[in-house]
């Protein structure tokens, strides 16, 4: 028979655990704004407050190193953005929700996308199959979809989607820079 213990936080893990918050809210809004250098300095201070007082560890402070690495990914940092996302992946695997590392997942395949590894892009986002798979438009809000509710660009067969909607806005806005070329 398995007990609940719950432990009351010490004051100053709780202090940064809402600070570290308050430095995610306003990376955040920076990266809304177009701001990426603003959104790196907070997600790192964010970062910084978390592994000092919860740990590197801790699924908080993998959220962070996942956020920072989408940052890096839009700021075209490939390298910065590869070291958060797999420090993330590794906490998020561990001990999240399947969502989070699902998402960890997909932010490493577009990574790979950009350097041109289709293959190993594939590949990640199949880590998560058969139920674990999300969407590859950034901005779809589905949760995580099983791989035979998944549409796959019909050329390059390594990106999924939930909707032609979603494969659609994907297109325009990211996948069409990476995808090789079509065989004539």
């Amino acid at each position: 028979m398995f007990t609940n213990i719950h432990v009351n936080p010490s004051p100053s893990s709780a202090m940064a655990t809402f600070e570290g918050i308050d430095l995610n809210n306003q990376a955040y809004q920076a990266k809304l704004r177009g701001d990426f250098p603003e959104a790196e300095r907070l997600y790192l201070s964010a970062i910084d407050v978390k592994e000092r007082h919860l740990g590197p560890n801790a699924i908080t402070t993998a959220l962070s190193q996942n956020a920072l690495g989408e940052v890096y990914l839009q700021m075209g940092k490939m390298e910065e953005a590869e070291d958060n996302l797999t420090k993330a992946l590794a906490v998020r695997s561990a001990g999240g929700p399947p969502f989070d590392a699902a998402v960890t997942r997909e932010n490493l395949a577009q990574l790979a996308e950009m350097k041109g590894q289709m293959s190993q892009a594939k590949a990640l986002r199949l880590r998560g199959a058969p139920n674990t798979i999300v969407c590859a438009n950034s901005y779809c809000i589905s949760k995580a979809l099983s791989l035979g509710a998944l549409k796959h660009c019909s050329n390059c067969k390594s990106v999924y989607y939930c909707s032609e909607a979603c494969q659609g806005i994907d297109w325009r806005s990211r996948h069409k820079n990476y995808c090789p070329s079509p065989a004539l």
